[in-house]
């Protein structure tokens, strides 16, 4: 995988996933304005983990990490506010696709150097 592969494919998925947790988290308008900031303070955790996948030396760790705040979303959300069922069950699955998805983007082989494209050796070339 080149490096723009990369990076394309970090951008899409995180745009993806960014909008499919829009459309995940409809329901939560029965949770108070406390529960509703909890849920998303945990989410907004889980989601800098998923990048932190991909930003950081200490990915592997991340990674682990991630799969378990993704996997114990909802029982953690139920557990931290006392409560039964207070986000949509479909929200374990989307975070822990989209953590598998990144974790797959980021320990892919990719190139060592980035290939510099037509354009931008004609670039290169015109600013000398």
């Amino acid at each position: 995988m080149t490096a723009r592969e990369y990076e394309a494919n970090l951008n899409g998925l995180n745009m993806f996933f960014g909008a499919v947790l829009g459309f995940v988290l409809a329901g939560t308008e029965k949770l108070t304005d406390l529960q509703f900031g909890v849920v998303l303070f945990f989410l907004a955790c889980t989601v800098i983990t998923i990048l932190f996948i991909s930003s950081s030396r200490h990915r592997v760790m991340y990674a682990v990490l991630a799969l378990v705040y993704s996997a114990s979303f909802p029982e953690m959300t139920d557990y931290v506010l006392r409560g039964h069922d207070l986000v949509s069950g479909k929200l374990r699955p989307t975070l822990l696709v989209w953590t598998a998805m990144t974790i797959m983007v980021e320990f892919w082989a990719r190139d060592k150097a980035p290939v510099a494209d037509a354009a931008t050796i004609a670039d290169e070339s015109a600013a000398s």
